[in-house]
């Protein structure tokens, strides 16, 4: 998908959701994208696809963490590893 797509799809205020490489972008109000759970303004949403199409895997990486840090996934992944260390030490310490 191309700039002017996502353009477009925004200037026609559609309902339906856009699908940009397995991530949804859904339309919340005048200036609002949603996409895979994350709020985004326009500019942002802009800046994703721009990413996500990119031929560097470290911009398209880039996006999925921005993605998920909104979403609140990247969050709980962030915690899943904290307690995951935090157990091997208390196991490690008990040896």
């Amino acid at each position: 998908m191309s700039e002017e797509q996502f353009n477009e799809w925004v200037n026609r205020r559609s309902n339906l959701p856009l699908s940009v490489k397995g991530h949804t972008f859904v339309l919340k109000g005048d200036n609002l994208v949603v996409v895979d759970g994350g709020k985004f303004l326009y500019e942002d949403a802009l800046r994703l696809v721009k990413l996500i199409n990119s031929g560097n895997p470290f911009d398209q990486i880039n996006a999925s963490v921005m993605i998920a840090e909104r979403n609140g996934a990247l969050r709980f992944i962030v915690l899943a590893l904290v307690a995951a260390i935090f157990i091997v030490a208390i196991l490690l310490a008990l040896r």
